[in-house]
C-alpha cells in the first residue's frame, strides 16, 4: 500500500487541524476556569463577609433571646 503525497499531505492537514482544535479547546477552557476561579473567589469573598458581620450579630441576638426568656420565665414562676 504505497501512499501518495496527497494522502500524505492530507494527513497532515488534518493533524495539524487537531492539534488546532485541542489548543483552541484548551484557551477556551483556560478562560473559563479563570472566570470561574474569579466567581468563587467573589462568592468566597461574600460568604466570608457575611460571616464576619453576621455571626456576632447572631450571638448577640441569641445571648438576648436567653436574657429575655429567662426574664420571662422566672416573672411567670413569681406569679
Amino acid at each position: 500500500m504505497e501512499r501518495t503525497l496527497r494522502d500524505i499531505l492530507e494527513w497532515v492537514v488534518l493533524g495539524l487541524l487537531v492539534v488546532v482544535g485541542v489548543l483552541l479547546f484548551l484557551w477556551v477552557g483556560g478562560w473559563v476556569f479563570t472566570f470561574l476561579g474569579k466567581l468563587l473567589l467573589a462568592i468566597s469573598g461574600l460568604i466570608w463577609t457575611l460571616l464576619t458581620y453576621v455571626v456576632p450579630v447572631l450571638i448577640i441576638a441569641a445571648i438576648g433571646y436567653g436574657v429575655v426568656y429567662l426574664l420571662q420565665r422566672r416573672s411567670s414562676s413569681a406569679q
